[in-house]
């Protein structure tokens, strides 16, 4: 903390003096690095004009960078990291924040699924990257706009608009991609057309491939003799869309959206313990069978209403269904039960089923006020009504030197570790950016949200207490100062929240990464968090720079505590049988702590030369802390990292290629006092990504063009694992290559 002190103080100074310096200049040029934020504001405005740290991630680059999912774009995002491996599962981290502290957005509309575990999050894959405009991260709480759950941050997925007039003439779009690691096979499909009054656009994506092989090597205490399988790192999935628009005149237009996606044999990633650990007891596989989502969007937009209340309005209503399996196949050698004896074994399989349905409605209206004025307003409601069923076995198996040689019991289960439940929400909100000088522009804003979470009846469940309510007040306040027309002063403050949700509240059993055993706990309360940002902005028509300084205090952090043998003993006996009879490792709690802290430092910056070279980089340091007591597991996130990224692309030929390259620096590796070490050791060791690419475009602009894109990722082979995913060890594949073929027409 001493070292975030000292840099907040000479950031700030340096500041101070450039401001006090710094003359007036006449308006920049357009920018190369030019970027527009929906997210940040509510609507669009220049990122650099904006206080929050963001990064717009454009259609083009995607395109380019051919990733599995959208989380595979954040790699290498300044102040980002990822959870989960494989094309399925990886989730985004932002500033140190993960799961359900980051808010996943289609759209504007909320995504995250309050019947997710706390430290995964709603899956990214659910949305199509081959479908979205752009993809935008919000570094920093944003609950004024979108409540809870964005105490951390916000990533949306910008949706393709639909576009009017063209005389009806009918475009479609085609590809096809194909990658060495698991032998993957995507391709894309899809049809748009207009008129004056009506489009519509239609698509999908398929994918397809097997569990890939992680590179021989040694990452800390790991060592693989070996290419070795990572299980379950497979996948068969499709995405598909369609959208109908209407105008029903010249700024108002009625729009129909419906999503599907299906996967069927995701997993969580698994090698085999005995490759790699010494303690090889434990074998815990972790399996999503299946997942469906469906989503239908209706929204209606205007534009130039010049009314006393608006100027512009949009509302939009949603539903939605998610269904899912989710299977632990844990296998514990638990040892010999007495001296001589050969070992004994516990075998647990588990199958959670969750079928979650979503109601929700969200409108949002702004107004100018004079000429220095803008205010954003509007309210959001929605329901979750989640049913779940849960079926286990648990085969213990005792073995002896002499008769009985074994015993075996089996103890089987269909009691769901969460009851149904319902959970309900209702936010208002508010926000005025002011004009209130040449130089300075200030942004303030609240929003007020009321969550009811409520027990539905389920067999084995006594649901009478079981039923929650909270009230949710927080604000923000931010400023941009025109130091000159290419540097800007910015900073923020805000409150956050995030309420608990239905697993946090309601869970008692076997945890789904299948080592411990959770403890019901009904005195969760909210989250609540309060942060700070100030940095510099700088920006120019062939360069840009940024600096950006954080704090985020959360008080009365929910996180998983690991009860000691005394806090076991005091639980009832019917839990304490349950619990030795799983044969888990460790029990565990959700609680509130006092205050868990991050604070962190974000540099980037770039710059083009006229010949179409184009160099950028950016650092990012966080450091996070319980105050008062043991760490938290910030340590299996990223702590210190830098990007650098070159690439030529000239404006006169219509090809690029780009090297880049990411080192994570080493963190320790800190705990709960009761949780098990990992098998990694107690450093996450550093690691360095070395990544080539090129592509080439047939005649770009017109109706009619193709792209050919191939890149080579992992360059050197290396074996590592994401900082989030070394302690449960899933390692990244090894060198692999990806070829695309687009087409438009």
């Amino acid at each position: 903390m001493k070292r975030f002190n000292r840099t907040l103080s000479l950031l700030f100074s340096a500041l101070t003096a450039c401001g006090s310096a710094l003359p007036a200049e006449p308006a920049a040029a357009p920018s190369y690095f030019e970027t527009v934020t929906v997210t940040a504001t509510g609507s669009a405005t220049d990122a650099f004009d904006v206080a929050p740290g963001v990064s717009v991630i454009s259609a083009d680059e995607i395109a380019r960078r051919m990733p599995d999912n959208a989380a595979d774009l954040l790699r290498e995002e300044v102040g980002v990291d990822v959870n989960g491996v494989g094309p399925n599962q990886p989730r985004p981290i932002i500033r140190g924040q993960r799961g359900l502290r980051v808010l996943l957005l289609d759209d504007g509309l909320r995504l995250n699924n309050p019947r997710r575990q706390t430290d995964f999050g709603e899956i990214t894959s659910l949305v199509d990257v081959g479908d979205i405009e752009a993809l935008e991260i919000v570094r920093g709480p944003a609950s004024v706009l979108y409540g809870s759950d964005a105490i951390g941050g916000v990533l949306n997925f910008v949706e393709r608009r639909l576009t009017f007039g063209g005389g009806g003439r009918v475009a479609g779009r085609a590809g096809i991609g194909y990658g060495t690691a698991g032998d993957s096979l995507t391709s894309q499909l899809g049809l748009s057309g207009s008129t004056e009054r009506f489009a519509f656009d239609l698509g999908g994506s398929f994918r397809s491939g097997n569990a890939y092989d992680a590179p021989a090597g040694r990452f800390g205490d790991i060592r693989l003799a070996g290419d070795t399988l990572v299980g379950d790192t497979g996948l068969g999935d499709s995405s598909t869309h369609a959208r109908l628009g209407v105008a029903l005149g010249p700024h108002r237009r009625l729009t129909l959206r419906v999503n599907r996606y299906r996967a069927q044999q995701t997993g969580f990633g698994l090698v085999d313990p005995k490759l790699y650990a010494e303690d090889d007891s434990q074998r815990v596989r972790i399996l999503y069978p299946y997942q469906r989502f469906d989503r239908l969007t209706v929204g209606y937009e205007a534009e130039e209403l010049r009314t006393t209340l608006a100027d512009t309005f949009e509302i939009k209503t949603w539903l939605q269904k998610n269904e899912r399996e989710l299977a632990n196949d844990i296998d514990i050698n638990i040892g010999p039960i007495f001296p001589f004896a050969p070992d004994s074994f516990v075998a647990a399989n588990t199958l959670n089923y969750t079928d979650l349905d979503t109601r929700g409605a969200r409108l949002q209206a702004s107004k100018v006020i004079g000429a220095r004025q803008l205010w954003t307003y509007g309210f959001e409601l929605t329901e979750d009504d989640s049913f779940n069923t849960d079926q286990s076995s648990t085969t213990t198996t005792l073995n002896f030197p002499g008769p009985p040689f074994s015993i075996v019991d089996v103890a089987e289960d269909d009691t769901a570790n969460t009851p149904n439940a319902t959970q309900r929400t209702a936010g208002l909100f508010a926000q005025s950016t002011i004009r209130a000088h040449d130089r300075l522009q200030v942004s303030v804003g609240a929003r007020f949200q009321r969550v009811d979470l409520e027990a539905e009846p389920t067999p084995g469940w006594e649901i009478e207490s079981l039923e929650f309510n909270d009230r949710e007040l927080v604000g923000a306040a931010s400023f941009v100062y025109t130091l000159r027309s290419d540097l800007r002063l910015v900073g923020s403050y805000g409150t956050a929240f995030r309420s608990p949700n239905i697993v946090e509240r309601l869970f008692n059993g076997i945890t789904p990464e299948g080592f411990g055993y959770q403890v019901l706990n009904t005195d969760l309360t909210s989250e609540r968090g309060v942060n700070y940002d100030a940095g510099l902005k700088f920006r120019r028509g062939n360069a840009f720079a940024e600096a950006m300084i954080f704090r985020n205090d959360i008080r009365d952090g929910i996180i998983q505590v690991y009860l000691g043998p005394d806090e076991i003993a005091e639980l009832s006996p019917e839990t304490q049988d349950e619990i030795d009879r799983s044969g888990v490792e460790f029990v565990v709690q959700q609680r509130n702590v006092d205050r868990l802290r991050y604070e962190g430092l974000e540099l980037s910056g770039g710059y083009r030369w006229p010949n179409g070279l184009s160099l950028t980089a950016n650092w990012t340091s966080i450091d996070g802390e319980r105050e008062g007591g043991t760490p938290v597991p910030i340590q299996d996130s990223v702590s210190d990292k830098i990007v650098l990224a070159a690439r030529y692309q000239p404006t006169t030929r219509p090809y690029w290629i780009e090297y880049r390259a990411r080192r994570n620096g080493s963190a320790p590796t800190e705990f709960d006092p009761n949780a098990p070490p990992p098998a990694i050791g107690k450093t996450l060791p550093s690691f360095a990504v070395h990544s080539i690419g090129a592509g080439v475009r047939t005649n770009p602009g017109s109706r009619l063009r193709q792209e050919l894109a191939a890149s080579i990722e992992n360059l050197t082979d290396e074996l590592y694992a994401e900082f989030s995913n070394a302690q449960f060890f899933r390692p990244e594949p090894g060198r692999r290559a990806t070829v695309s073929y687009r087409i438009w027409f």
